[in-house]
């Protein structure tokens, strides 16, 4: 059983990009997404899209080089493919470096999880500031989102369900991603 990238030949974005996936778990394919410094946002309900530098961070990181039928093939008779389970990410608010999400306004409609998340954001005050942020929802989940260049921010959370930190990407960018239950 492996993490499995195919070759990097689907256009888009002025560049290629390969797929990422796993014929053992779904928590197996997000351990070494994580490595990459993806985002879980990024999870297409089978597979990460990588790039052509995030494929070969990925083959140096152990992923198996399949071709794209194989790929498919392999992760059907895993029984992890899931055409139709792509998320439906819609994004709230965002905020660039320099400024920060106005989180209790653009969350109070979301109710007892949108509390949650604003007091969890509570001690993110100064890491939004320096990060590109932002609010997205899905029907399973709210999430807060930052990205930026520097060293890790070390947080603790209360009432977040899932807080997921990836390691830094090729460019020296991480995210942080808070995930709060619907």
């Amino acid at each position: 059983m492996a993490v499995l990238v195919d070759p990097a030949v689907w256009p888009w974005r002025g560049t290629s990009w390969a797929h990422l996936v796993s014929d053992e778990s779904f928590e197996e394919l997000h351990a070494f997404a994580q490595q990459l410094g993806k985002r879980r946002l990024g999870f297409q309900g089978d597979h990460y899209d990588i790039d052509r530098v995030d494929r070969e961070r990925a083959l140096s990181l152990g992923a198996e080089p399949v071709d794209s039928r194989d790929l498919v093939r392999r992760i059907r008779s895993a029984g992890l493919r899931r055409r139709d389970a792509k998320p439906s990410w819609r994004e709230v608010v965002t905020a660039p470096p320099g400024s920060t999400l106005d989180a209790a306004d653009n969350l109070s409609p979301f109710g007892s999880p949108g509390a949650a998340l604003i007091s969890a954001l509570s001690v993110t005050t100064d890491l939004d500031r320096v990060s590109r942020s932002g609010l997205y929802v899905d029907d399973a989940y709210l999430v807060a989102l930052f990205d930026w260049t520097g060293s890790e921010a070390a947080l603790t959370f209360d009432g977040v369900d899932e807080v997921w930190a990836g390691e830094p990407r090729a460019n020296g960018e991480r995210s942080l991603e808070l995930f709060v239950s619907r």
